[in-house]
């Protein structure tokens, strides 16, 4: 078992990294990642899984800051001449017609790299019921671009 000051300096910059991008507002990741931590402070958690259990935690606490604010992020509309989900992942106005939960999962699957079963435990969604948000939010983002045009 590693402690906690180890999970932090191995994956709490990633953490923040993806809570800020889901969520849009720096501040609000620092104190989701602060709060991550904190949760997991009297918890043993197993090495092997640690950095999907942390991920778990500051993705149900972004989920629950983002019901809070009861918003999304509104951004600027770009230019939008291409019409591939995957290559726009990284504009944030592909963002807009999607849920938070929808979100969540092309960013992690898209700008962090996580497998569809990773994804799949860090959010503890059935791998099938994942495959059918990612194939929805896909076809959410194109047809938005679509509409752009």
């Amino acid at each position: 078992m590693g402690d906690i000051v180890t999970y932090f300096q191995l994956y709490g910059e990633e953490i923040y990294k993806y809570v800020r991008k889901l969520i849009g507002d720096e501040e609000g990741a620092k104190d989701i990642l602060q709060e991550t931590f904190l949760r997991a402070m009297d918890v043993y958690i197993e090495e092997k899984t640690a950095k999907n259990y942390l991920f778990r935690i500051a993705h149900n606490l972004a989920m629950d800051y983002l019901k809070e604010r009861n918003r999304f992020i509104d951004v600027e509309i770009e230019d939008n001449k291409y019409y591939n989900p995957e290559e726009l992942v990284e504009q944030r106005d592909v963002w807009r017609p999607l849920s938070p939960l929808e979100k969540s999962i092309l960013i992690l699957y898209y700008q962090e790299g996580y497998s569809y079963k990773e994804i799949s435990e860090i959010l503890d969604i059935p791998l099938n019921t994942l495959k059918s948000y990612i194939c929805r939010a896909k076809k959410k983002v194109y047809n938005y671009l679509r509409e752009q045009k």
